[in-house]
């Protein structure tokens, strides 16, 4: 399960939204180090003291805290976004990942069925009913 989560984590539909590069540096976060990833999870909290309310500036921090194996980082961040705009379906896919990886199953489900919900994209839905599916929540 574990695998399976990683792959999806680096499916295109997160990929889209990762490419936020470190301050000084073209870089996307699938390529930097840890060290690179720290320094752009700083840059991105610097950023949101000033835009508190930017979903894009929310979503990347949770993409780099997920890249950095900060899962309750992520979740916050994930959550955040969520919160500003509840129809982001990829904020609801990479929740989907994260509460499962943390072994929230009904937040998971939950998370999911918004996903799937508020999803235009084929890709995003088809995974959603997948993991809605292993959670016997269909």
């Amino acid at each position: 399960m574990k695998n399976l989560l990683l792959a999806l984590l680096v499916s295109g539909a997160a990929l889209a939204w990762a490419q936020v590069p470190p301050p000084g540096q073209g870089k996307d976060i699938r390529t930097q180090t840890p060290a690179e990833l720290n320094q752009t999870a700083a840059e991105l909290e610097r950023q949101l003291l000033a835009q508190p309310g930017s979903v894009d500036l929310h979503l990347k921090l949770g993409f780099t805290y997920t890249r950095l194996g900060k899962a309750d980082d992520a979740q916050r961040a994930f959550e955040n976004a969520v919160r500003l705009d509840p129809r982001k379906a990829i904020a609801h896919y990479m929740l989907g990942l994260v509460y499962e990886k943390k072994g929230l199953k009904d937040k998971a489900i939950a998370a999911w069925k918004a996903c799937l919900e508020s999803a235009g994209e084929q890709h995003l839905r088809d995974t959603a009913i997948k993991h809605l599916n292993n959670l016997n929540a269909r």
